[in-house]
């Protein structure tokens, strides 16, 4: 073979450096190291599985690579950096971290089994299967912090490929999902909260998958679609169980009501859909269909004491200073004693909105859940925000404003159309009615309302306006990229 004509002669220049900058990592940062190349092979398995696809492989790929790279930039600043400017540097994060290396060590030391550590045994004593899974990579590679936040990036690269593909369906164009997909790069929420060692990651891309799905059973039933749909729901019920109720019930009724299925086979596959969807709730021992939890959750003493009490402490008294006795002539004068230092309010509470739910009254209760929605749709609002560091809220809700006249733009034009967007819709809305019952929290409420929003943003090309202005001059960019890779 003539080496020097080889088409692989040219490979050679950038894996030799690349070796050179990961052995450079490698001393300054083990865990760093292992896990770049970690998420090397997770993107190169990537790149096998898109191949497969029958669909413009070549935008995939862009977008992955354009994702993976700046969210990998954002964990490297948020790591090094300590980038924690809401949460004080506590907060589930290290929990999930804690829990990780405990599962990684018992693997490792043999007090654990895969077995376990797979079906999430209660010999784990871990909330739900995020840390397991973080727990076999750190297994796997190391037990570092910054690896599973490395594998996190990976995550959201996967979940904006779930969102081009869902944009895709509703469109068929290939360049609108392509620009969704890069405006769900720059959601600031998600840029944050995706890059720190969080369920987040792991559920919205799940969660993405699951809608993909729903639009794919609709479109065309399959038992192999249906069968990794449901293995998808196992997952996000465990994780965060209300949204995926929420999914569920909208693959329920929109299956139902608008799938491609003839009468006959749609009554036989519902006799079997039906009871089986019912058992997910029970895997996570909430009773059949959730029934336990309807019990317990949607009663009126609950519902207040979750939005007025959970995520609205009352603050901590400040303790009174003492006073010093007046000395007389005779007598020494007594040292001032240093007064204690106030204890710090519970955190959240500067970020909680309370909204009574005036249960009492079902007028008054309306009024309020309505308050309360608006709250959740755009908040948070500047005169709500009671510290600085609140206000980088701003950068989010500002152009999400902006974003919001586009979607419902786009509902109003396709209202005629409804099918393609159905599904998409009562998913968004019923997220969104369930953090307005329950939570009055708005740090809390931006890190759940993320899949949400970024399911709103997929109807965005959908408004006439928004396709005569700015996609004409994005796409006719976005040709000629394409056409020089």
């Amino acid at each position: 073979m003539d080496f020097k004509n080889s088409k692989y002669l040219k490979y050679c220049f950038p894996i030799g450096i690349s070796i050179i900058i990961l052995g450079l990592i490698t001393i300054l940062d083990k865990g760093l190291a292992v896990g770049l190349l970690f998420i090397a092979l997770l993107t190169g398995i990537t790149f096998v599985i898109i191949s497969k696809i029958k669909t413009e492989t070549k935008t995939l790929y862009l977008l992955f690579l354009i994702t993976l790279l700046i969210h990998l930039g954002v964990v490297l600043f948020i790591h090094y950096a300590h980038f924690q400017p809401f949460s004080g540097g506590v907060g589930d994060y290290m929990t999930y971290n804690k829990e990780a290396q405990e599962i990684s060590q018992g693997l490792r030391q043999g007090t654990l089994s895969l077995r376990e550590v797979i079906f999430n045994s209660p010999v784990l004593q871990v909330t739900n299967y995020y840390p397991a899974v973080v727990g076999l990579i750190y297994r796997l590679t190391l037990p570092e912090v910054i690896i599973g936040e490395l594998f996190n990036a990976w995550l959201v690269a996967l979940s904006v490929l779930f969102v081009f593909l869902i944009v895709q369906e509703v469109t068929n164009s290939k360049k609108r999902a392509f620009l969704i997909g890069l405006i769900v790069n720059i959601y600031p929420s998600y840029v944050f909260y995706g890059s720190l060692l969080l369920k987040e990651a792991l559920f919205i891309c799940l969660t993405l998958a699951g809608l993909f799905l729903v639009l794919k059973l609709i479109k065309n039933f399959s038992w192999t679609n249906f069968l990794i749909f449901y293995i998808v729901l196992i997952v996000t019920t465990n994780l965060r169980f209300y949204i995926s109720y929420v999914l569920i019930f909208t693959f329920i009724f929109c299956w139902l009501l608008i799938s491609n299925l003839n009468l006959r086979k749609k009554v036989i596959y519902a006799i079997i859909i039906i009871p089986l969807l019912g058992f997910l709730p029970q895997i996570s021992g909430h009773g059949y269909y959730g029934i336990n939890l309807f019990k317990h959750f949607l009663t009126p003493q609950q519902i207040t004491y979750y939005r007025e009490v959970v995520y609205a402490p009352p603050p901590v008294p400040t303790p009174e200073v003492p006073t010093p006795e007046v000395p007389t002539p005779e007598v020494p004068t007594p040292e001032v004693p240093t007064p204690e230092v106030p204890t710090p309010p519970p955190p959240g509470t500067a970020s909680t909105i309370t909204v009574k739910t005036g249960l009492s009254n079902p007028f008054s209760f309306l009024g309020n859940y309505l308050k309360s929605f608006i709250y959740v749709l755009l908040g948070p609002f500047p005169w709500q925000m009671k510290y600085s560091r609140h206000f980088l809220a701003l950068i989010e809700t500002i152009p999400w404003y902006f974003l919001l006249f586009f979607v419902i733009k786009g509902i109003i034009k396709s209202i005629r159309n409804y099918r393609i967007i159905l599904p998409l819709i009562l998913f968004s809305l019923g997220t969104l009615a369930i953090l307005a019952l329950f939570i009055s929290n708005f740090g809390i409420i931006t890190r759940i309302r993320i899949p949400s929003f970024v399911v709103l943003l997929c109807l965005i090309p959908l408004a006439p306006n928004f396709q005569n202005k700015y996609l004409e001059n994005i796409e006719n960019y976005l040709t000629k990229l394409w056409q020089n890779i």
